[in-house]
């Protein structure tokens, strides 16, 4: 995909400037200009895939009734604007792509709600319609294109907002390098401007926006509106108009230029089309009807008119590369044969190899991302439940949202649990399975508006917490319904067993949490949600699924690893020697035997991105103990003595904190399963909302569409 230039150097941004110059201050600050698509039928959703294709960052859809699912599987979906435009305020353009009969309603919604540019892809809009979409506009300052346009593309920005292919070329001082010096091109023809692109690229002439009036007989902007605001922008070095016979958009242009010359301050060159049409013949719209004896719409009166007024008229391509050449005075913007090879490129690629797309988790060696922040970073500053709104929401939390989901797990904690049957020493992740299978309190369990996710989610994090206080028998220490604390205490009773306070142990435990958040889709926990998720499982059962996939085998080395660092440490004690010997003996010890050593290495990573950031705050709230000390010289000594290099990964630290920290084993475990819920949580999420029920998912074929890397806000 070519590189793009900042929001604030093209010109989109320049006419979001002219109609809202607050919310282009966002913009120059964020290098974000997000736009939205009203209707997805068809065609719409067809177009909105391309367009997100293109690099356009479609920021979300509007279709009644389909709120709550995304397309494309990025693309999230509302049910009115409004409730768009509360999570998505800085939406600079609108297409509407919606049946002639609602097209109206559509637009007018989108012009109130306060979005500056309405493109309006519709065909056939009824007049009073389109009147009514006028007034709306006009009231609200907002720039109307079409009806019936092809859209509007801008190439350095990569944002094309309608059905125009992605054929139009940028500036590109330097090969990898774009800028937003061109000409714009302004046409009634939707067909035209493609072939003015290929004939301006042929020539190195680089084009900086592509838009496309609309060819119904009454529209939004017209020349007299679009020509001058192309001129204003500093970047644009020539304006070309692509008229055609009918109406009289080119006699007015010409008008105005003569009247208000202050107002074209750039060259201008006019393509007329229709030279040799009959009378009364119509060229594929309602804007191109030669009306029989009128002195205005033939191909001769806008010819004249233009040309009395300054413009340099053509009728050809090839003059129109002569007329453009000449008024640049020869200028190159890139090579051509950059733009051949560019082509070539798009038409010989091989077809795309299949593939589906999660915007959860970014899983690379030694790296891991969720929702665009380094998980390393989500630990060190983010707590469980502003992590667990993250990774199912796409973003942090307002404060205010924080309190009332923190307030909720609360709630989850405090209930009561059902009653099952008991099992001597049953695997905790089987227990979880069984409760959330059985409770009542979730089941009926029913969120609504857009942040519906995240409540279930922390509700269902509470109820965990419920469900392992009953496990083990620390009911004495659960929140009672109506106590104010907040749910990282609830965490810490609940580990611990203890109600006395004590934050940095609080925080520690929570970080823990927070480290096994998730692991992207092809873990076995997320596989088996996944599974159950794309044949409409409920949520409980779905995550049920998930939680009794985690074994001995995948989440369950946490435990064993505490064991393991207790064995050393207890060797060390008994024996009185180095801990460093202690350990290295064990291990000859386990090797001999053929036991597995647990917590060690990873099918990913060669240096578990979790360890370092869990080593560092178990020193800074004290917790890091002797156990933490054999973890850091644990993957050497297991080189030494075996031969293999594998570092201690994330299993292993929470274990040997946990050991430090005096807890039972078993709460290795624990922790983790209570983390993987957050990711569980969403993986069911996003499956029910962006893909189709009881689908043949390859896992491998997966990847990551979510937002590119971030710093953590601190």
């Amino acid at each position: 995909m070519r590189p793009r230039i900042h929001a604030a150097e093209g010109m989109l941004y320049h006419i979001v400037r002219q109609i809202r110059p607050v919310l282009a201050e966002r913009i120059a600050r964020s290098n974000r200009l997000e736009t939205l698509i009203i209707g997805l039928g068809g065609q719409g959703s067809k177009h909105a895939g391309l367009m997100n294709d293109f690099g356009t960052t479609v920021a979300a859809g509007v279709a009644p009734g389909k709120g709550g699912v995304r397309i494309h599987e990025v693309i999230p979906v509302y049910d009115t604007v409004a409730e768009c435009m509360k999570i998505h305020p800085d939406i600079v353009a609108a297409s509407i792509w919606r049946h002639y009969a609602t097209a109206r309603d559509a637009a007018i919604e989108a012009i109130e709600a306060g979005i500056p540019l309405i493109v309006l892809i519709t065909e056939g809009i009824p007049l009073k319609d389109v009147r009514d979409i006028l007034v709306a506009g006009r009231k609200h300052n907002t720039l109307l294109i079409g009806p019936n346009t092809p859209g509007l593309i801008f190439p350095p920005e990569r944002i094309k907002i309608g059905m125009l292919p992605d054929v139009f070329y940028p500036e590109e001082p330097e090969p990898g390098k774009v800028g937003s010096s061109g000409v714009s091109i302004i046409s009634r023809s939707g067909a035209i401007l493609y072939h003015m692109s290929d004939a301006m690229a042929s020539a190195g002439i680089a084009q900086n926006a592509v838009i496309g009036v609309g060819g119904d007989g009454a529209i939004g902007s017209v020349f007299t509106d679009l020509v001058p605001l192309a001129m204003g922008f500093e970047k644009t070095d020539l304006v070309i108009v692509a008229g055609e016979i009918g109406g009289c958009q080119e006699e007015l242009l010409a008008q105005d230029i003569m009247q208000n010359p202050e107002r074209y301050s750039k060259p201008l060159v006019a393509l007329i089309s229709g030279a040799h049409a009959p009378e009364g013949k119509t060229m594929g719209h309602a804007g191109a009807i030669v009306t029989p004896g009128l002195e205005t719409g033939t191909f001769e009166s806008k010819k004249r008119a233009l040309e009395e007024a300054g413009v340099t008229v053509v009728n050809s391509q090839t003059d129109l590369i002569d007329a453009v050449r000449s008024k640049l005075k020869g200028r190159i913007y890139f090579q051509p044969e950059r733009y051949y090879e560019t082509m070539r490129h798009i038409w010989e690629a091989p077809p795309p190899k299949p593939s589906w797309g999660t915007v959860i988790t970014k899983v690379e060696p030694n790296n891991l991302v969720i929702r665009g922040y380094p998980l390393t970073e989500i630990i060190e500053h983010a707590p469980l439940i502003a992590a667990a709104h993250l990774i199912t929401r796409g973003e942090l939390p307002e404060e205010s949202t924080r309190k009332t989901l923190d307030r909720l797990a609360v709630e989850g904690a405090s209930g009561e649990v059902p009653a099952i049957p008991e099992f001597p020493d049953e695997d905790v992740s089987r227990a979880f399975a069984r409760y959330l299978q059985s409770d009542g309190l979730l089941i009926s369990f029913d969120a609504s508006g857009s942040d519906k996710p995240a409540e279930k989610c922390v509700f269902c994090l509470g109820r965990m917490l419920a469900y392992l206080g009953t496990i083990l028998k620390a009911e004495g220490v659960k929140p009672g319904a109506d106590d104010r604390i907040a749910f990282s205490e609830v965490l810490y009773r609940i580990l611990s067993g203890k109600t006395s306070p004590d934050a940095k142990r609080a925080r520690m435990l929570e970080a823990m949490v927070v480290a096994s958040i998730d692991h992207g889709v092809t873990p076995p926990s997320a596989q088996a949600t996944l599974i159950a998720a794309s044949v409409r499982a409920s949520y409980e059962t779905a995550v049920s699924h998930g939680v009794g996939a985690i074994t001995d085998v995948h989440g369950g080395a946490g435990e064993k690893a505490a064991l393991f660092f207790r064995e050393c440490v207890n060797r060390a004690k008994a024996e009185s020697i180095a801990i460093e010997t202690a350990t290295r003996d064990t291990m000859a010890a386990y090797v001999r035997s053929g036991r597995r050593i647990e917590g060690m290495g990873h099918r990913v990573h060669t240096e578990d991105p979790r360890r370092d950031i869990l080593w560092n705050l178990a020193e800074k709230t004290g917790t890091a103990g002797e156990c933490v000390a054999v973890s850091k010289i644990a993957g050497p000594i297991l080189e030494e003595v075996r031969g293999l290099r594998l570092p201690i990964n994330v299993d292993g630290v929470i274990g040997a904190i946990v050991a430090d920290m005096g807890l039972d084993p078993k709460l290795a475990k624990a922790i983790f399963v209570l983390g993987r819920v957050c990711g569980l949580s969403a993986h069911y999420f996003e499956e029910i909302m962006s893909q189709s029920p009881m689908r043949r998912i390859a896992f491998s074929q997966a990847e990551y569409r979510g937002v590119a890397e971030r710093s953590f806000p601190t």
